[in-house]
C-alpha cells in the first residue's frame, strides 16, 4: 500500500469517527429536548403520570389501536410514493426496499434538526442497493415538493372549513407560528415551482442574495453554493419533465403524501375521540392541521418542544375540558405519531444495514452514476449526514481522485498545479 493510499484511508477513518460522533451528538441534542419539554410540561402544570395512565384507562382502545394504525399506514404511503417514484424512474426496487428508504428517511429526519438527515440516509441505502446518486436524488426532491404541496393543501382546507377558529387560540405567539409555518410553506413551493417554470430568473436572483450574504460575511464559499443552488434548479426543471411525461406518477405521489398528512393530522384526532367520542370531528382536525403547520418548518429535531407548546394552545381553544385532559391527550398522541415512528423506523432501520453489511458485495457497488462506491458504503458505517446534509463524496469519486493540497504537505511532496498554473484545492 503506497504513502497516498495510506493517508486516504486514514482520512477517511477520521471523517467516519466524525460522521458518527455528529450521529451521537444529534441524538443526544434529542434527548435533552424531549427531557426539557417533559420536565416543563410536569412542573408548569397539574398533570401527572396518573393523570396519563387514567386517561389509557378511559380510552376506548379501538381508537388507539386505529391511531397506531394510522402511524403505520403514514409510512405505508410515504413508502407507496418513494416506490412510484423510483418505478418511473425506471429503477426496481422492491416494496420492502422502499419501506427501508422511507424509514430511514423518517429516522434520521427526527433526530437532526429541520429534517436535514433524512434524504441523504435514504441516498445512502438506495445507492447501495444499486440506485444512480443521481436518480436518488431527484426521486426524493420530486417527492419533497408533493410533501411541502400536501401541507399547504391541508392547511388551506383547515381554513376554509372552520375559518372562524384561528381567532378563538388564545395568545399571539401560537398564531404567529402557525402564520409563519404558512409562510415558509409558501415561499419553498414558489420556490420549487420558480425553479421548474422561470429557472434563470430564480438563479439570478438566488446568486445575488448570496452575493449579499458573501458581503455580511454569512456565506464564506460563494462560488460552492452558487453549484448548489444551480445543482437545486436543475432538479426542480427535471421535476417539471416527470410531470409532464408521467402525470399518473405525479399523481400518485401527491395523493400518497396526502395521505400521509392526513394520518398525522387523525393520530390526536382518534386519541381524543378515544375518551370523548361525542367531540366535534372537523374542530379537532383543524386543531391538528394547524399544529402541523406550526411546527413543521421549525428548525428542531421533530419539532420537540414546539409540537407540545402549539397542541396545548390549540386544543385548549375547542373547549375539550381542562388542561389535564388536553396534556394527557398530547402525550399519548405524541408518543404514538412521533417516538413510536422514530423508534419502529431507527429499528427497522438498523435491522437492513446490518442485513446490507452482511450480503455479499455485486460485482458493481454502484454509488452513482458513472462513481465508484464509497469507501463509508465499503466499510459499513451507518449513514450520518453531514453539517449540510449531504453524503461524503465517494473515494474513487471526481472529487477524491486527485490528490490534496493537505495530502502532498504531509507527504513532503510538492503541490501539483492544474493547466491553468493555479493549486488543486478542494472547495
Amino acid at each position: 500500500m503506497d504513502r497516498s493510499e495510506a493517508f486516504r484511508r486514514s482520512m477517511e477513518e477520521k471523517k467516519k469517527k466524525k460522521k458518527i460522533n455528529k450521529q451521537l451528538l444529534n441524538i443526544c441534542f434529542l434527548v435533552i429536548l424531549i427531557a426539557i419539554t417533559v420536565i416543563v410540561i410536569f412542573t408548569a402544570t397539574d398533570i401527572s403520570f396518573r393523570d396519563i395512565f387514567d386517561f389509557l384507562g378511559r380510552s376506548n382502545p379501538w381508537w388507539i389501536a386505529g391511531a397506531i394504525g394510522l402511524m403505520i399506514a403514514s409510512v405505508i404511503f410515504e413508502a407507496i410514493s418513494i416506490h412510484f417514484i423510483m418505478r418511473g424512474l425506471g429503477e426496481k426496487p422492491t416494496f420492502f426496499q422502499s419501506t427501508v428508504y422511507t424509514a430511514a428517511d423518517l429516522y434520521f429526519s427526527a433526530i437532526t434538526p429541520s429534517g436535514t438527515g433524512g434524504q441523504p440516509a435514504s441516498i445512502y441505502y438506495m445507492t447501495k442497493d444499486g440506485i444512480g446518486a443521481g436518480k436518488s436524488s431527484f426521486g426524493l426532491v420530486f417527492n419533497l415538493t408533493a410533501y411541502t404541496l400536501s401541507i399547504i393543501i391541508i392547511g388551506a382546507v383547515a381554513f376554509a372549513v372552520r375559518p372562524a377558529f384561528f381567532s378563538s387560540i388564545g395568545g399571539w405567539f401560537p398564531k404567529t407560528l402557525i402564520i409563519v409555518g404558512c409562510v415558509i410553506q409558501g415561499l419553498l413551493l414558489a420556490f420549487f415551482i420558480g425553479c421548474m417554470f422561470w429557472g434563470s430568473a430564480v438563479k439570478k436572483v438566488g446568486n445575488a442574495i448570496i452575493s449579499l450574504l458573501h458581503k455580511i460575511h454569512i456565506v464564506k464559499n460563494v462560488d460552492k453554493w452558487r453549484q448548489k443552488l444551480s445543482d437545486e434548479i436543475d432538479l426542480y426543471k427535471g421535476c417539471l419533465t416527470e410531470i409532464r411525461d408521467h402525470p399518473g406518477m405525479s399523481i400518485i405521489n401527491l395523493l400518497s403524501n396526502l395521505g400521509q398528512r392526513i394520518c398525522h393530522v387523525l393520530i390526536p384526532v382518534f386519541v381524543i375521540l378515544a375518551v370523548k367520542p361525542d367531540a366535534d370531528f372537523l374542530n379537532l382536525c383543524t386543531c391538528s392541521a394547524l399544529i402541523i403547520i406550526g411546527y413543521n418548518s421549525i428548525p428542531l429535531p421533530g419539532g420537540v418542544g414546539v409540537y407540545e407548546y402549539l397542541y396545548h394552545s390549540v386544543y385548549a381553544a375547542a373547549g375539550l375540558g381542562g388542561s389535564t385532559f388536553v396534556l394527557s391527550a398530547l402525550m399519548v398522541s405524541r408518543f404514538i405519531s412521533f417516538y413510536m415512528i422514530m423508534v419502529g423506523c431507527g429499528l427497522f432501520t438498523l435491522a437492513y444495514h446490518i442485513h446490507v453489511m452482511r450480503r455479499p458485495a455485486p460485482a458493481e457497488d454502484v454509488a452513482g452514476e458513472g462513481e465508484e462506491p464509497s469507501a463509508e458504503a465499503e466499510e459499513g458505517s451507518l449513514p450520518a449526514p453531514s453539517e449540510e446534509g449531504e453524503i461524503a463524496p465517494a473515494s474513487g469519486s471526481a472529487e477524491a481522485a486527485p490528490a490534496s493540497e493537505e495530502e502532498h504537505k504531509m507527504l513532503g511532496e510538492e503541490t501539483p498545479c492544474d493547466t491553468n498554473g493555479q493549486k488543486n484545492t478542494e472547495l
